[in-house]
């Protein structure tokens, strides 16, 4: 079962327990939902994070560039040399298949080069977000604690939503974890305050708080 999996499965069973629960239990029952994707665009860390992450982004894609140029190169004459033999007598049907591979081959590791490119970007943003989400995490915990909740769900697992409704008795933390990490809420967002502009070469690679 996957992590979303198991957001939404664990979601479904306390909103069917709370229904199914006497008003007065369900009432005990304390439960609350944070959006951390809003809470970790609006906080200071993220927009370096940010910074570090283009910084990044511009080295990967210089090296991207180099590989290609180079494998591209090679392909060009590998592409030249066998339209040069299959003209020729020794052009037999194992030879061009040989050939063939080799320049299928060369294709293959120039379009990989942007393939690693992007893995490493992705492995480095978790790297960075980390410390980020770590703190988020405090907050929640700290909620959790000091005001009585049994339960603090997330909105959203994996770009998508943990559950559809709610009933008024499932408060929104969202605002309070905000405060608590000393964040204004009507902060815009990270990527509002300053587009990152894209970098040739490679596709910037998404971000978010996601957990």
């Amino acid at each position: 079962m996957t992590r979303m999996s198991r957001f939404v499965s664990l979601a479904a069973s306390v909103l069917t327990l709370l229904a199914l629960l006497p008003s007065a239990q369900a009432q005990a029952f304390k439960v609350g939902y944070v959006d951390t994707d809003q809470i970790v665009i609006r906080m200071p860390e993220f927009a370096q994070v940010q910074q570090q992450l283009q910084q990044q982004q511009i080295g990967v894609a210089t090296r991207v560039r180099t590989l290609q140029d180079s494998l591209g190169q090679v392909l060009q004459t590998r592409v030249a040399e066998y339209e040069t033999f299959d003209q020729s007598a020794l052009a037999t049907d194992e030879a061009r298949l040989e050939r063939q591979n080799e320049i299928l081959q060369l294709q293959a590791a120039r379009e990989q080069t942007e393939a690693e490119g992007l893995q490493y970007l992705s492995y480095v943003e978790a790297r960075l977000l980390q410390p980020v989400l770590t703190r988020v995490d405090e907050a929640i915990q700290a909620e959790l604690n000091e005001n009585g909740y049994d339960l603090i769900l997330p909105t959203v697992a994996n770009n998508a939503p943990v559950f559809l409704a709610a009933s008024e008795r499932v408060v929104d933390v969202t605002v309070a974890i905000m405060t608590r990490l000393g964040i204004d809420p009507s902060t815009p967002p990270v990527g509002q305050q300053a587009a990152p502009q894209p970098t040739p070469g490679v596709t910037p690679v998404p971000t978010g708080g996601e957990q």
